[in-house]
């Protein structure tokens, strides 16, 4: 559940209202307010309602030419419970997601901050340790850490919706959380030495099916008010890291013969 406030010219509330109504949603409400740096008064149009309705009105007004042009702003918030009369079973559908809502949430995931290095690297490091010992515990605590999933979806819906500048932050997030991981590696084996323990790698078509199968998971619950994206970040997160840090590792301790290599990198 979501509420959309649009903050418009006078002359086009009128429009957003019937905007609203052919989104199917009845209640809207309106206020005057002031509105400082154009130093002007516009009025404020917010709607309550489900997901998918909220989507259908951000998207008529993102393509009303009228009020694109206007100056305007466009907020969206999620809501834990609306108590407004209308059906419940109608009212918590939970897909899909407003579209400003997906791809600012993907912007935001994949800024290198200090708190996105500290966190991939220590990922990175709990993951190395979980290899070189073949310690499922520490694998799984690791991927809880390591940001991968945002990344990969920043990527990919970067390029499905032509936003050049948000694939290009998510393949430089990638860039940076893979040569993190292979420090990593490369780190703990020289604290620990080998050898490396972790043998349970996939070939390269079995790790597309899996990776396939996460990615639509991750795709679908980025778009899901309920979807459970931790959960399938550790997924990605596993699937993605382990072979960058195994790089690392095998790096110091040694690296196996290259048909070997190439199969890894294959299955990256």
């Amino acid at each position: 559940m979501h509420e959309i406030r649009a903050t418009l010219p006078p002359d086009q509330v009128a429009p957003a209202m019937r905007l609203a109504r052919e989104a199917g949603i009845q209640r809207v409400s309106v206020a005057d307010v002031y509105v400082h740096g154009p130093d002007q008064r516009q009025q404020v149009v917010s709607v309550e309602t489900s997901t998918p309705k909220a989507r259908a009105f951000v998207e008529a007004l993102l393509g009303s030419s009228d009020i694109r042009g206007a100056d305007c702003s466009i907020t969206s918030r999620e809501l834990r419970a609306i108590v407004n009369g209308e059906d419940v079973a109608a009212l918590t559908k939970p897909m899909s997601e407003p579209f400003p809502d997906v791809i600012q949430d993907l912007w935001q995931l994949s800024h290198l901050t200090v708190s996105y290095l500290a966190r991939a690297a220590a990922g990175a490091l709990l993951l190395a340790t979980g290899i070189l010992d073949n310690n499922a515990v520490a694998i799984v605590v690791a991927a809880l850490f390591l940001p991968f999933l945002a990344e990969v979806l920043a990527i990919g819906f970067g390029l499905w919706s032509r936003d050049g500048r948000l694939t290009a932050r998510g393949l430089r997030a990638i860039g940076v959380s893979m040569t993190l991981a292979y420090a990593g590696g490369a780190v703990v084996a020289a604290i620990q030495g080998g050898p490396i323990h972790f043998t349970d790698f996939r070939s390269p078509l079995s790790s597309f099916a899996i990776s396939a199968v996460i990615g639509i998971a991750a795709g679908l619950s980025n778009a899901d008010d309920t979807g459970r994206r931790y959960l399938i970040g550790v997924a990605a997160a596993v699937q993605l890291a382990i072979f960058p840090v195994w790089f690392g590792a095998a790096t110091i301790i040694g690296l196996p013969e290259q048909a070997v290599i190439w199969l890894r990198l294959g299955s990256l």
